[in-house]
């Protein structure tokens, strides 16, 4: 199998890059297996601070490309095929989602389908005011199935989301961020990576162990009651204050300073 994944790591920060240009970054089951096989690393290297997903030529994250990758004839395709295709993307998506780290969704130019969905698992998202998003699977016969209905039809308010799933068509960039499909919108390319590396250079200036529980925290909110979700806090400020890697950046907070855990030591603020 092809990899079409290009893992880059620098300064802490692994940079995944969809690279099957032939399908324009389409999410192939080489490019499941290799975000699998990404994510995976990301566990096990406590070196690794932040993701940052992208996609090559010019930055779009199309759907699901496998359907000719399972069977040469779609008409020879079983429900096992089908039920395979969902548990990939679900598996993919979840590893995203459960990522102890940041994970931060890059799509100059807009997503659909499949490519769109493991977006919406990223913690954060970024593009510019051209871009285009869609969710065509009602057009197709299809059904956005990778968490499409659940993770944007949370994150977008819900009149906006029976209408962006149900009529199947493209809003842009600005509408997105609008929204709440992305975290920000920028004019151009340049000003969107301008500010992701003002992001990733703020990771710096976070505790991992803070991250990392705020993250559980935040996930609790979505999918437990309140009375769960206060209980996770309750396992959280403990479990992060016993590593007492809050010790150096507390004191140099009160003496106005700030504190680079990649380098655990004090900085000006």
């Amino acid at each position: 199998m092809t990899d079409h994944i290009r893992q880059t790591l620098e300064d802490g920060i692994l940079r995944l890059t969809k690279t099957n240009v032939e399908s324009r970054q389409g999410v192939s089951l080489s490019v499941l297996a290799g975000l699998s096989a990404a994510f995976d690393r990301v566990r096990q290297s406590p070196e690794i601070r932040c993701v940052v997903i992208d996609a090559a030529g010019d930055g779009f994250h199309n759907g699901a490309v496998m359907l000719g990758e399972l069977a040469d004839d779609w008409n020879d395709l079983t429900p096992a095929d089908y039920r395979k295709i969902i548990d990939l993307g679900h598996g993919v998506g979840r590893q995203i989602a459960a990522c102890e780290v940041p994970v931060i969704g890059i799509a100059p130019t807009g997503g659909l389908g499949g490519g769109l969905e493991l977006l919406c698992r990223s913690d954060l998202v970024y593009t510019t005011d051209g871009a285009r998003f869609s969710f065509p699977e009602v057009t197709l016969g299809l059904v956005a199935g990778w968490g499409g209905t659940q993770w944007a039809g949370r994150l977008v308010p819900f009149r906006k989301a029976q209408e962006f799933l149900l009529l199947g068509e493209e809003i842009d960039g600005r509408a997105a961020e609008d929204w709440g499909l992305v975290t920000r919108s920028f004019a151009d390319a340049a000003a969107l990576d301008a500010h992701v590396v003002k992001v990733t250079e703020r990771f710096k200036r976070c505790a991992p162990v803070s991250v990392k529980w705020h993250k559980e925290c935040l996930r609790a909110l979505w999918q437990k009651s309140l009375t769960e979700g206060e209980a996770v806090e309750a396992v959280a400020v403990p479990a992060a204050m016993e590593t007492r890697a809050w010790f150096g950046p507390t004191a140099a907070f009160f003496e106005g300073k700030g504190w680079d855990y990649t380098k655990n030591e004090a900085i000006e603020a």
